[in-house]
């Protein structure tokens, strides 16, 4: 008997003492959950270099004169064109629109074969062939990024364009034989639009148009009475390519 009064007198002093205790911990803090990290933004600030691909359809004018009488055809130079670009953009902290300047050279396949007949007495005449052997432009973009995190680029461009056209042919006007062969290099302008993609850590890819305009040819004199002659170079862009931004 004594036994279990000792024991229920102990746990009697243990509970009191627990009691007690708890009662003097401080009451536990609650806090907020913290905020989900914002992922950074992609800045298109740097140097970058890339390369690229795609086709080109153009249009120029080219008139045969003979005597009181001339002829002229609608030309279209098409092919494949191929190239490179360099560029710098610069990008402000926390903006999302995008300045920059990109000049590019391209190879071109682009050219025309066709050719002239005037039935005047004796009758001319002339077979040709109308090449744009290579282009290139200077110009200004200007973008807005948009998209997970930034990482797309719809841009506008504009600026300078030239390029080097070659314009030949044979055949006989007046009854003569004639043969020409001139090479041009012409400047003029271009405007355009096109998206960028940073898909990759440094890398980005792209799509783009640009419309060019590069004056007028020239005037090559055949005979004293004949000459022929190129009018107005336009030409339409269309191209993917890749950079690498440093």
């Amino acid at each position: 008997m004594k036994t279990r009064l000792c024991v229920a007198g102990a746990l009697a002093t243990a509970w009191t003492l627990g009691a007690a205790c708890a009662a003097d911990l401080p009451r536990p803090m609650y806090t907020k959950a913290p905020p989900p990290l914002v992922p950074l933004m992609y800045n298109w600030t740097g140097f970058y270099a890339g390369v690229n691909v795609g086709g080109s359809w153009g249009h120029q004018d080219t008139t045969l004169a003979s005597g009181a009488v001339a002829v002229t055809n609608a030309n279209h130079i098409d092919g494949v064109i191929g190239g490179a670009q360099v560029g710098y953009n610069w990008q402000g902290l926390g903006s999302p629109w995008v300045f920059g300047l990109e000049a590019d050279i391209q190879g071109s396949g682009q050219k025309t074969d066709n050719a002239f007949a005037i039935a005047t007495i004796p009758p001319a005449a002339i077979a040709y062939e109308d090449n744009l052997d290579w282009f290139g432009t200077v110009r200004g973009r200007v973008g807005y990024a948009v998209g997970d995190q930034g990482r797309w680029l719809p841009y506008v461009t504009g600026g300078l364009a030239y390029g080097e056209s070659k314009f030949s042919g044979s055949g006989a006007v007046g009854g003569l034989p004639v043969a020409f062969s001139q090479t041009n290099t012409n400047v003029g302008w271009t405007v355009g639009a096109g998206l960028e993609w940073a898909f990759w850590d440094k890398w980005s890819a792209k799509i783009e148009y640009l419309y060019m305009d590069l004056g007028n040819g020239s005037t090559i004199a055949l005979t004293p009475t004949s000459a022929v002659s190129t009018g107005r170079m336009t030409d339409n862009v269309a191209r993917v390519g890749v950079n690498f931004h440093f």
